[in-house]
């Protein structure tokens, strides 16, 4: 090490014991002596500490006695206590978290691990320092906000021995952070044989285009892992072959060409056509599918168009007039009705619709009274107006709970697709029995053609049957056509056999059946003595070698390809069943925790899971992108680098 080097060493060691396991190899590098991993060295150990905390949670922080005794104080004074911890990456166990004393110079955290005694150590204006990123990337903050006097004079207040860092150091943190961030990302995806990757659009406030990859994996622990590939600006006017050259950037930068099991994005052609070209495989948004098969269905019942319109313009009417507003909540107030606004449809989501009409029909006699002291063209929806939202919203409400579903849990697995087209077709059929209002009865018949139009074959789609095979929730309840729930059984245990092909020296151990019988061999009942045959073929061929110049050979050689295919084939059809025979578990239950507990039971199996059940059902989680984007790309942000802003998103979309 230079001398230079091994001068800050000494000093920083004398502030934090964080460099008793890591070398600053160059002026901005460190080197992790446990792992030999490098990290970004920013003149603070934030990166270091995040490090440890994840990837040596119980060897890194030992206070090994022949370093010396270092002080195990729990420090507490009658201050203010605070504890700020995010989670960067949902799976990853990546923490930074900050907890302070007021007044205190460093902190001390106790705590126990393999036995041992596990002592960390951070100085208050490392801590800070993390505090003050995570509140940035939280709240979306620029990074100019620390050189605003207001907020500078309150930092003071609160802790005057805090020196508060300048713009370009608070760029540098974040790009540390960000840093660690990528390279835990990329040593899981090192170890994953698949990642499933999302996209989207979207047009930031000052109207330029940009597009989004989300990554989704399982970990080797079976726990999901969303991340962030990218984000990439499109030029003003752009077209499909620009579409086709961000995205193709961002999945190649990563090195995932080969590697990804699905690429899921909205149905519109531009969408499809870019993942097409890449030759990668594209699944439809099951979110945007569902919502182009309802928005049809309601276009196509005249009745519930004419109705959606007359309270499209009331909404309108009550929501750009300030009086009529004030009058609403008066009656609501007066009538003893909840006092609520009025909601208006957004044309992009079906759901709005179905928001705007309940909120319309639950204040439907406040809304008839504000409007009879009005002076006010708009003519009130009467009572079988109110009767035919009344029945739609009960053909209706399904469907919201499904999109309701898809739209509120942050990772919706493709294994939901199936299950979930089934659910509503069930639901259509008894209604359609129930009914007898002509226009919910003609909904419910637009809605049975148009999901059979759009998801007549869900059943069929590999990636969608084996992923719903996989989930042990649904399994074969998922299908609806048991032929295709058998030819699903089929193709996994092809793929299973695959794998144990690929892997024969694995010796994994399965529980025994239930009924203690054991599971007959899909294998010709001869297999017995074709195999005592063959291994005396194997016998006498390999003596004739020697004698005839390998004449058996090829012989020889499909013999053992056919019992090494057979032999796959039984195993895996036996892992499989013995799988399939496992008791459901609760479809609210995460079927991660399932695999995660028998991962080591149906080793071959939790593979194939690892690739399938990490497709999402939807392109949500990169909408979830842009729906935070108006928050970094705005006028306090005019001059943010695409680089700033990528990071920003990144570290954002960890903590919420």
């Amino acid at each position: 090490m230079s001398a230079e080097g091994q001068t800050m060493t000494e000093f920083k060691r004398a502030f934090s014991l964080v460099w008793d396991h890591f070398t600053l190899v160059t002026p901005n590098k460190v080197q992790c002596s446990l792992c030999s991993q490098r990290l970004s060295f920013n003149k603070n150990t934030s990166a270091m500490l995040r490090h440890l905390r994840s990837r040596h949670p119980s060897e890194a922080w030992y206070s090994n006695s022949t370093s010396g005794a270092h002080s195990s104080t729990s420090n507490s004074t009658s201050g203010v206590h605070s504890t700020f911890s995010n989670s960067i990456i949902s799976s990853a166990g990546v923490h930074s978290s900050f907890s302070g004393t007021a007044g205190l110079n460093s902190i001390f955290t106790n705590s126990a691990a393999a036995g041992h005694h596990i002592q960390v150590r951070t100085t208050r204006q490392e801590d800070l320092d993390d505090a003050l990123v995570n509140m940035l990337v939280k709240d979306t903050q620029p990074f100019s906000v620390v050189e605003e006097e207001g907020f500078a004079a309150f930092v003071q207040k609160l802790d005057p021995s805090y020196n508060l860092p300048n713009k370009q150091a608070l760029k540098k943190m974040v790009g540390s952070r960000c840093e660690f961030i990528n390279d835990n990302v990329v040593s899981q995806m090192v170890i994953s044989d698949f990642v499933s990757l999302t996209s989207d659009m979207w047009t930031s406030i000052d109207k330029h285009s940009y597009i989004s990859v989300t990554g989704h994996l399982v970990a080797e622990n079976a726990q999901l892992s969303t991340f962030l590939l990218g984000i990439s600006k499109l030029p003003e006017n752009h077209k499909v072959i620009h579409i086709e050259e961000a995205k193709n950037q961002l999945v190649a930068s990563w090195g995932l060409h080969s590697r990804v099991a699905a690429f899921v994005t909205e149905t519109s052609d531009n969408m499809v056509a870019t993942v097409q070209k890449l030759g990668i495989l594209q699944l439809p948004s099951f979110a945007h599918v569902l919502n182009l098969v309802i928005k049809r269905s309601m276009e196509a019942t005249l009745e519930l168009q004419d109705i959606r319109s007359q309270a499209r313009a009331i909404v309108a009417f009550f929501k750009s007039n300030q009086n009529a507003e004030m009058r609403l909540a008066e009656v609501q107030g007066q009538l003893g009705r909840p006092e609520q606004k009025l909601i208006q449809e957004v044309d992009s989501r079906w759901n709005s619709s179905f928001s705007m009409l309940e909120r319309v029909f639950d204040q439907r006699e406040s809304v008839a009274a504000a409007l009879s002291t009005l002076d006010t063209d708009i003519i009130p929806l009467g009572s079988a107006d109110y009767e035919v939202i009344h029945q739609c919203l009960g053909v209706l409400g399904s469907f919201n709970q499904a999109t309701a579903e898809l739209a509120s849990e942050k990772r919706v697995s493709a294994s939901k697709v199936i299950p979930l087209v089934r659910m509503l077709k069930i639901t259509l059929e008894k209604k359609h029995g129930a009914i007898i209002h002509p226009t919910a009865t003609q909904l419910v018949s637009n809605l049975q053609r148009e999901l059979q139009t759009s998801c007549s074959m869900v059943e069929t789609e590999p990636i969608l049957a084996l992923s719903a095979l996989l989930d042990p929730r649904f399994k074969m309840l998922a299908f609806g056509n048991q032929g295709y729930a058998q030819e699903a059984v089929k193709l996994l245990t092809s793929e299973c056999a695959s794998l144990i092909r690929i892997n024969p020296d694995k010796d994994d151990t399965l529980p025994p059946s239930t009924t203690g019988s054991t599971t007959p061999s899909p294998t010709s009942p001869h297999t017995t003595s074709w195999a005592m045959e063959t291994a005396s073929i194997s016998m006498a061929t390999s003596l004739s070698k020697s004698h005839n110049g390998g004449l058996w050979e090829m012989f020889d050689s499909k013999v053992g390809e056919t019992q090494s295919v057979q032999s796959s084939t039984a195993d895996a059809a036996v892992e499989v069943q013995h799988y399939l025979s496992d008791p459901y578990l609760n479809r609210v239950e995460n079927p991660m925790h399932y695999w995660e507990k028998h991962s080591k039971v149906y080793p071959h199996l939790f593979q194939l899971a690892r690739k399938y059940l990490s497709v999402p059902a939807s392109s949500v989680p990169c909408e979830r992108i842009f729906t935070k984007a108006g928050d970094v790309f705005n006028k306090k942000r005019s001059c943010l680098s695409m680089k700033a802003a990528e990071q920003i998103m990144l570290l954002n979309k960890g903590l919420v």
